[in-house]
């Protein structure tokens, strides 16, 4: 009994962390992203390693900062209806763990984009976490 008690509650802590994470927003961001990606190449797709590496590193980021974000808004979170479940507004998560969340989701991005893509990917992606961050939730 004990055991699935246990079972439960990590599986609750870590469909919580997904959840902070918006991967619905996610999985929108990413049909952009590949939409962008081929516009651009005017009919010669990249290669598929770098289709790969740029989504991965785009859902890294937009996690993060969507992690970030949920950090930030946790207190105003729990005024509005439609948002005070959010798993930092209600408390299933400590808000530092959704903190360091999306810090490590973009560090990984940043250094996945880099060492995989290029340094202007890594720079525009972080960019764009740092303006969601400090514009849209500020």
């Amino acid at each position: 009994m004990t055991s699935k008690i246990y079972v439960s509650q990590i599986s609750n802590f870590l469909s919580s962390l997904i959840n902070i994470t918006k991967p619905r927003i996610i999985s929108l961001l990413l049909i952009t992203a590949m939409t962008g990606m081929y516009l651009a190449s005017q009919g010669n797709p990249p290669d598929s390693k770098i289709i790969l590496f740029v989504l991965l590193g785009g859902a890294l980021a937009a996690g993060g900062a969507n992690s970030i974000n949920n950090y930030l808004d946790r207190d105003i979170d729990l005024l509005m209806e439609r948002t005070k479940i959010r798993p930092l507004a209600k408390g299933s998560i400590p808000p530092l763990v959704g903190l360091y969340l999306g810090l490590i989701l973009n560090i990984c991005s940043f250094l996945m984009l880099y060492f995989q893509v290029n340094l202007l990917s890594a720079c525009l992606t972080i960019s764009a976490t740092l303006f969601y961050v400090f514009v849209y939730t500020m």
